[in-house]
């Protein structure tokens, strides 16, 4: 079986069922042929749109909580290599924007007669994604926080993830694991800015098993954030090894539509996160101004669509 191309597991990961056959022409007595199949493009669409009960990121940090997040993404990938069964397998590049609008405003500025605003953040995306041998992925991306709040400011960051599609080994089983690499470049992506904590990088490690029940996949992420000692500084605490626990649990099903009008998903899904780091306990609500917060909670559905 010819190994799938990077936009076609991507189309997989998505929880997607797909095929790809040659139409078959019925001709007349004299003459029947099979017309060949078209060109695969080489370039492809994700759009999602999510909503929320509140703005969390990934490294703990509330930034709103009261009525509702809604963050759209809109992503183009050119696949610009495709050779399966060699090491180096496909490339593919990606760009991209993220934004966060909030139902409840939040001032723009730190002065008192800052007006508040509901768009709270854009982010460009840019990055590329190796393929390696079969079940090795390789990706590197570029992004930056453009905030648009509190006077905070850009910053500029550079992942580096790597993952392995462990389903030749375990079957339904798959755990899916990965390991990430995430640096800050030029400025802070968590309110330790606010207590002087410069540039620094954390590491983490987690798991996405998932089933498929009829149409529904179901998944059950599991991740871990071990952040360097002066990622989230020192200010309230010394440092943990551990920054953050994170499970979750994810039910996608497939939106039927006319052919040519791309493959549609809905989800729909729950996330908790246990910080454990103390300096982060005191960031994550309030920005190290409010309330020290054990953990929290995320509810969050949306639609995506791939083309």
């Amino acid at each position: 079986m010819k190994a799938m191309s990077t936009p076609a597991r991507l189309l997989a990961t998505l929880g997607v069922a797909f095929s790809l056959s040659a139409p078959l022409i019925a001709g007349t007595e004299e003459s029947s042929t099979a017309a060949p199949a078209p060109a695969a493009s080489r370039f492809h669409l994700l759009t999602k749109l999510e909503v929320s009960d509140k703005y969390l990121t990934p490294r703990g940090m509330i930034v709103q909580n009261e009525g509702v997040t809604i963050q759209p993404l809109v992503l183009g990938m050119i696949d610009l290599y495709d050779n399966p069964g060699a090491f180096l397998s496909d490339i593919t590049l990606v760009g991209g924007v993220w934004c966060d609008y909030a139902t409840e405003g939040i001032p723009e500025g730190l002065g008192p007669d800052s007006s508040d605003t509901n768009f709270i953040e854009i982010d460009p995306i840019f990055g590329v994604s190796l393929g390696l041998g079969k079940n090795f992925k390789l990706d590197v991306t570029y992004t930056a926080f453009a905030m648009q709040i509190l006077d905070i400011g850009t910053s500029h960051h550079l992942e580096t993830k790597l993952s392995y599609d462990d389903t030749d080994l375990l079957g339904a089983f798959a755990l899916h694991p990965y390991l990430l690499f995430w640096k800050e470049l030029d400025g802070k992506a968590t309110a330790a800015a606010n207590f002087g904590v410069d540039e620094s990088y954390y590491f983490e490690v987690g798991i996405a098993p998932g089933v498929k029940l009829g149409s529904v996949k179901l998944e059950a992420p599991i991740r871990v954030v071990l952040p360097a000692s002066d990622f989230y500084g020192e200010t309230f605490a010394d440092s943990s090894t551990v920054g953050l626990y994170e499970v979750g649990l994810k039910a996608t099903i497939p939106i039927s539509m006319p052919e040519g009008y791309g493959f549609w998903n809905a989800y729909i899904g729950v996330r908790y996160m246990d910080f454990v780091d103390d300096n982060l306990k005191h960031l994550a609500n309030g920005g190290g101004f409010g309330p020290v917060t054990d953990d929290t909670a995320q509810v969050y559905a949306g639609i995506s669509v791939f083309f």
